[in-house]
């Protein structure tokens, strides 16, 4: 017995629909098939009639049409040559059709549909036809005078007058190319004028005769007879176009008596085909009727796949709206499809949420390894790059080609890296424990580098640029340096003074006493000049160690420094010259001006020593935001890192044999330490030196602040 679920499943409902529409088609087609047959017996009767008369009208009507479409072409028709052998093809076709139409033909005659119109028509084509062929050899014949006369004029060299010979050439060749007569008259007229002085001319050099002139007359008649000859193919033309369509009239109206006799013949068949046609509606309807059960489930099938499909599609694209298809059917198996289809959008939500919060992850993680400040890359066991960042491929001073550069090669701008250290495809590298390590560039930039192994053998580079902190560092032990040697100058220079107080008061004493004889007098003005001598000193001393005594007073920064001009130009020597790039709105400082003027003294002078040969020595001169910065550049041998790092430390000097102290940049430095400003020296060997003095601009609500910096 066969089971109800396996009469509700596709594999049963289907095949069958499939097989009864089968069915029902062949039954359809037999009852077609009878039918036709009848219609067949009934129409052999007068089938020979039709076809014969069919065929008549069919051939006169394709050689006509061609006719007419072959006539009409010599109404754009130019060239004479072009419209004879034209001419002599639409000759040919109206023979051909004539020979066709004839009664002897074959026995196809037209008799009473038109026929004798056609051919009365047929032979006024051919005779217009063979009048216009004769005209355009005529007309050919003509332009072939024309050509001829034009060679002759070309070839000929008996006129004397050359400029005569060229106008009438260029009138020919325009009358030769012509194609109006009235433009033909025209140039007659201007070759008349031209030659009628010269016939009279009464110079025998200059007169010109009648067979000079021949070439030229032949040209104007010859292209007159062709104008003419063209108008009358013209003219020919329009009445053959008209004769052609009153040809094309003639044959449909014979086509339309064919129709008529045709259709006549027919309605005999239409009773038949009638007949038929009701069978085959009545057949149709059984077909449908009987099929609508299979269809209706067929499509009721179709559409629970195609949902089903939708919705599949719409998962795999994404879609999470999309909800499971409605379907009302007992098929077993949309049913089940239907229950894997809620199954598999569970599972897809839950992908989908998965994916999203890795997609987020991966978007955060993508945007810091672009963005960070330090610069990372990552590479396998064998050495090959596996990502990195655009950052560290600046720090290494790497292109954008070294994204795919094995670790050796991309570490190579890093000479303190040991390449052996690092893994490649034929070593394991040494590396083991972590790798940190600086590297100062050329152009002072301070970059530390950080290799680590990987549990997998891999390698991670990281990258940062550390100037700041590395000039930081320098700065502050600098600071260090110098406050030590501050303190330690300031103490000895308060003991000496003290000492060589001492030494003066009792000098001043041993002065006032009598009887010290010339000799004696000599030692005491040495020991008053020794003692002075270490006064001075002491009081530089005092300047290093920021303690001497400053007398600020609001003052004009560019007119002292303009004021300078003079002293600072024989300060420097003959071998150098002085450039002041001052700012027009420098604002008032309070600072010490006669410390101001001997610092920018100091500064110029070890500009000039740092120029031999001779040079520029500038002074720079601008506001910046809250500060005013005073610059010395000049473009001498420059320092290494070694000497600029100790340039601002007192008694440290590289011109030791040239008398140099150590003390000028660094009374300068105290100077504007003690007046609340900042020193910064930038110099690389071979590429001069600018030393930068920073203040803070005056405020007039902090000058109480300030005048208490002088004691």
């Amino acid at each position: 017995m066969i089971s109800r679920a396996f009469l509700s499943s596709i594999a049963f409902r289907l095949p069958f629909a499939i097989t009864f529409i089968c069915v029902s088609v062949l039954l359809l087609s037999a009852v077609a098939i009878y039918g036709l047959q009848k219609a067949r017996n009934e129409m052999a009767s007068y089938s020979v009639q039709a076809f014969s008369s069919l065929a008549k009208a069919s051939l006169v009507s394709r050689q006509v049409s061609d006719l007419v479409s072959s006539a009409p072409f010599l109404m754009n028709a130019t060239s004479p040559y072009r419209v004879s052998s034209e001419s002599r093809a639409v000759v040919a076709q109206v023979d051909a059709l004539l020979q066709t139409m004839s009664p002897e033909e074959r026995g196809l005659a037209i008799e009473g549909l038109g026929g004798g119109r056609i051919i009365a028509l047929l032979k006024d084509i051919q005779k217009q036809t063979l009048d216009l062929a004769r005209n355009a050899d005529s007309a050919q014949e003509y332009k072939a005078h024309a050509a001829a006369a034009l060679g002759e004029i070309a070839t000929g060299h008996s006129m004397r007058d050359t400029d005569l010979r060229q106008r009438l050439s260029s009138i020919v060749q325009s009358a030769a190319t012509s194609d109006s007569l009235f433009q033909l008259g025209e140039l007659q007229r201007r070759y008349v004028a031209e030659t009628s002085a010269m016939l009279q001319s009464p110079g025998p050099d200059l007169r010109i005769s009648q067979e000079e002139l021949a070439p030229y007359r032949r040209i104007f008649d010859a292209q007159t007879q062709y104008l003419l000859e063209m108008f009358a193919i013209r003219a020919a033309v329009s009445r053959l176009h008209t004769v052609s369509r009153d040809l094309s009239h003639a044959t449909e109206t014979q086509s339309e008596a064919v129709a008529q006799s045709l259709t006549r013949n027919l309605d005999s068949a239409s009773s038949a085909q009638r007949q038929l046609l009701v069978m085959v509606i009545l057949a149709s309807l059984a077909v449908v009727l009987l099929a609508v059960l299979s269809i209706r489930s067929v499509m009721r099938v179709s559409r629970g796949i195609v949902d089903l499909s939708e919705g599949m599609n719409a998962l795999a694209k994404g879609d999470q709206q999309v909800g499971p298809p409605s379907y009302a059917g007992t098929e077993t198996e949309l049913i089940r499809l239907l229950d894997a289809f809620r199954a598999f959008k569970e599972s897809v939500d839950r992908v989908s949420r998965l994916r999203r919060t890795a997609e987020a992850a991966a978007r955060t993680i993508r945007s810091t390894f672009r963005t960070m400040n330090e610069g990372i890359a990552l590479f396998d066991p064998l050495g090959r790059p596996i990502t990195m960042n655009r950052r560290i491929i600046e720090l290494m001073r790497q292109t954008g080609s070294s994204r795919k550069m094995p670790l050796r090669r991309f570490i190579e701008t890093i000479p303190e890296i040991d390449p052996l250290l690092m893994p490649s495809e034929r070593e394991a590298g040494s590396l083991v424990e972590r790798r940190l390590l600086r590297h100062r560039f050329a152009d002072t930039q301070v970059v530390e580098i950080s290799a680590t192994r990987q549990p997998d053998g891999g390698v991670v580079l990281l990258a940062r640029d550390v100037t700041m902190m590395d000039r930081q560092e320098v700065e502050a032990a600098r600071a260090q340096r110098l406050e030590v040697v501050m303190r330690m100058t300031h103490q000895v220079s308060h003991e000496v003074g003290n000492m060589i107080g001492i030494i003066t008061g009792s000098l001043g004493l041993l002065e006032r006493e009598p009887g010290f004889s010339e000799k004696q007098k000599r030692h005491l003005g040495r020991i008053r000049k020794a003692a002075e001598r270490g006064r001075a000193l002491a009081s530089s001393m005092l300047s290093v160690g920021s303690q001497q005594q400053i007398r600020a007073s609001i003052i004009d920064v560019g007119s002292i420094l303009q004021g300078m001009a003079d002293v600072l130009e024989m300060a420097i020597g003959s071998g150098n010259r002085l450039e002041l790039d001052l700012a027009a709105d420098l604002p008032p400082m309070n600072l010490d001006p006669a410390l101001l003027e001997q610092s920018v003294l100091n500064l110029c002078l070890n500009a000039a020593a740092a120029m031999p040969g001779g040079g520029p020595v500038t002074i720079q001169a601008r506001a910046k935001a809250d500060k005013l910065t005073i610059a010395v550049i000049d473009e001498g041998v420059g320092m290494s890192p070694e000497v600029l790092d100790q340039a601002l430390e007192p008694y440290f000097t590289t011109r030791s044999r040239a008398g140099g102290s150590g003390l000028g940049l660094a009374m300068v430095y105290g100077f504007v330490r003690q007046s609340g400003g900042e020193v910064t020296i930038t110099s690389c060997p071979g590429e001069g030196t600018i030393v930068t003095l920073s203040f803070p601009v005056y405020d007039a609500g902090r000058t109480g602040a300030s005048a208490h910096l002088g004691t």
